[in-house]
């Protein structure tokens, strides 16, 4: 049984990362897409560190509208996305603005 993210080494999330990639090269299906790509996002939210991202105004990828970021705990984001005051996201998927 594979590790979960949380107990693997920044080795071995940056070996799952580079699989990941490759998986997303060969997805055919944008629903196959996305749930690579989210799980990409959070593996690479793994070697992060959630200090970095104190509360503000970020760019969230493949989101249009501002996210306001009110706290983050582990290495989830969570804050208000337009008129979703519950909105969360990976640490890894924020920009700073």
């Amino acid at each position: 049984m594979k590790k979960l993210y949380s107990q693997m080494t920044l080795a071995e999330l940056e070996q799952e990362m580079k699989s990941l990639r490759e998986e997303l090269d060969r997805a055919e299906f944008p629903s196959q897409r996305s749930v690579i790509e989210r799980k990409y996002y959070t593996a690479q939210a793994y070697t992060l560190d959630p200090s970095n991202f104190p509360p503000g105004v970020y760019k969230v990828e493949h989101v249009q509208l501002p996210f306001i970021l009110s706290y983050v705990n582990g290495i989830m984001a969570w804050g208000t996305l337009g008129e979703e005051p519950d909105a969360s996201f990976p640490i890894s998927m924020l920009t700073r603005l």
